[in-house]
């Protein structure tokens, strides 16, 4: 922080000033003081010395006030906030008698902490009362300004007239005061600026003979499409018709603004209409816009589908690729699920409530940490799916992917980004499905049509996959008379039975395991049992399941 903070001769923030013959203009700087010390720095004296020359012919009065930050004893820091007053003073009567009689001094201690931090507190706060004649007047907040030249309003002279300037920068002002982010025509727009000025005399409001040199400050970087907007009240809401002017910027050394000959008063802003109806965001001055491509935190696939990570996903970003897996190549197919002897259930049990269209596969050497990754997805890429939502699934240790139900909705209401994409905030996981969500979706029920028998061994393991949907369940032990039959499974109903691949483990001997893979119509049918046979004589020997070959379910 700087240890010299001017106030630039501005007034005072949000006020109203009077120039009447009996008032004056205020002005006022302050200078800034060491820890425990009273005595002035050397560029305090240059400020106090250049204020001083700026003001000499207009100065009526001088006030002086010392202040302290909170460290301390409240006595102490009176006197120390006196002593402080007085070196100010001193330093004040070298500049000119005639000062010295126009000042008076005031010290408070740490009565007054005006600032967050301790050290600017340390200060002594220098008031000119200026004398003010009938001419140009130059009204400041901060970096908002109305420059009104002498004879703008006549026949009342400026030195008669107040004035009021306001800048509002952000969304819960606007609220407070009635201000509307709609135009005339009931289209939401975004603002860079909005400045309220008005001139009155005798609480009567002025009309303006000449244009009064208004400056609005911007909030946001510049950037082009922003036109000058009036406020208009309509129904007791401000709300904004667009002159048709460009705001262009004027960049000067401490301030950025856009600046306008304005005959009017009231409200006005620079603003320009939202890309898209879709764009609800509720701020006025701030949105999120389309992700920066080149950021070193962003990786896109070939379809522009976005992720954009959160700092420490991943210690480098080098190799990670994002991919749209619209084939859906990365799920589970039924060789794969018998290879890894799970189910489809195992992997994916609520794919009754979704209607998957593709999967986003982050594809990564390193596993992500666990972090939240903004992914956005292109609305042409879906634009077929209702209500898109995306399936968070996470990598099982063996290294497939497994769904389960932690569904993600787009997140409206950001900015221009919702006109192209939608937007959601993930899990980092880097596995995910799109599609259409039905919450309210139940399993479909299964007819029992076929019986499967395996002969001589009981307690097997039967998994049975539909090569056409990629289905693959675990087949129930049959029940006939009431009693459970240990070598028969039950076999549910398909559109093609000649789909349905069977896969048996069995590890009920000792010293090794047998399995057997076949097309369910490859094996002997018993019509009259509505039955299949599995024969004991072709089943393979191995030591472990992982060392099964697949060939029909391919």
């Amino acid at each position: 922080m700087k240890k010299l903070f001017l106030g630039c001769f501005l007034m005072l923030c949000c006020a109203t000033f009077s120039f009447g013959q009996e008032e004056a203009i205020m002005d006022s700087m302050e200078v800034f003081f060491k820890l425990d010390k009273a005595n002035l720095l050397d560029e305090s004296t240059e400020a106090i010395t250049a204020a001083f020359e700026k003001n000499k012919e207009r100065i009526l009065k001088v006030r002086v006030a010392g202040h302290t930050c909170d460290l301390g004893s409240d006595n102490y820091n009176m006197g120390l906030s006196e002593k402080r007053a007085n070196a100010a003073f001193e330093f004040v009567k070298t500049l000119g008698d005639a000062y010295q009689e126009k000042t008076e001094l005031f010290f408070y201690g740490e009565k007054e902490q005006k600032y967050d931090e301790r050290e600017p507190n340390r200060r002594v706060h220098v008031l000119f009362y200026l004398e003010d004649d009938d001419r140009d007047t130059l009204i400041k907040k901060d970096c908002a300004e109305a420059f009104i030249e002498k004879g703008t309003y006549k026949p009342t002279k400026t030195k008669k007239s107040s004035f009021e300037l306001k800048y509002f920068n952000n969304s819960k002002t606007l609220k407070a005061n009635n201000i509307s982010i709609n135009d005339t025509e009931g289209r939401k727009l975004y603002f860079n600026s909005i400045v309220f000025f008005k001139a009155s005399f005798e609480g009567a409001e002025l009309a303006a003979k000449k244009a009064v040199k208004i400056k609005l400050p911007l909030v946001n970087e510049h950037k082009d499409g922003y036109t000058f907007y009036e406020g208009q009240d309509q129904g007791g809401q401000i709300v904004w018709k667009n002159t048709g002017k460009p705001c262009q910027l004027t960049d000067g050394a401490d301030c950025k603004t856009y600046d306008f000959d304005w005959m009017n008063s009231g409200f006005c802003a620079c603003a320009m209409q939202r890309e898209c109806e879709e764009d609800c965001n509720p701020r006025a001055f701030s949105e999120v816009s389309r992700p920066d491509l080149t950021a070193a935190n962003v990786r896109y696939s070939a379809e522009k589908t976005i992720c954009e990570f959160e700092e420490g996903t991943y210690a480098n970003l080098d190799g990670v690729t994002v991919i749209d897996d619209n084939n859906k190549e990365e799920d589970l197919d039924v060789c794969e699920q018998f290879e890894y002897g799970i189910t489809t259930d195992d992997w994916f049990p609520n794919r009754h409530n979704m209607a998957d269209k593709k999967n986003i596969i982050v594809k990564s050497e390193a596993a992500p940490a666990g972090k939240t990754t903004r992914l956005y997805i292109p609305k042409t890429s879906v634009e077929d799916l209702k209500e898109p939502i995306v399936l968070v699934g996470d990598r099982h240790a063996k290294g497939y992917a497994k769904y389960a139900d932690n569904v993600v909705r787009p997140t409206d209401c950001l900015g221009s980004v919702n006109c192209e994409y939608l937007v959601y905030d993930v899990p980092s996981t880097g596995v995910y499905k799109v599609g259409d969500w039905d919450k309210d979706a139940t399993k479909p029920k299964k007819e029992e049509k076929w019986i499967l028998k395996v002969r001589l061994l009981k307690e097997s393991v039967v998994f049975v996959g539909n090569k056409t949907t990629g289905e693959v369940y675990k087949a129930k032990n049959a029940t006939r008379k009431n009693k459970t039959r240990p070598k028969e499974y039950t076999i549910y109903g398909c559109e093609n039975v000649g789909d349905l691949v069977v896969y048996v483990q069995n590890s009920t001997k000792k010293n090794f395991k047998l399995y057997q893979e076949v097309k369910l119509t490859d094996l002997k049918y018993k019509k009259a049992a509505n039955m299949y046979v599995m024969r004991r004589v072709k089943f393979t020997k191995c030591q472990d399941f992982s060392e099964a070959q697949f060939t029909n379910c391919k």
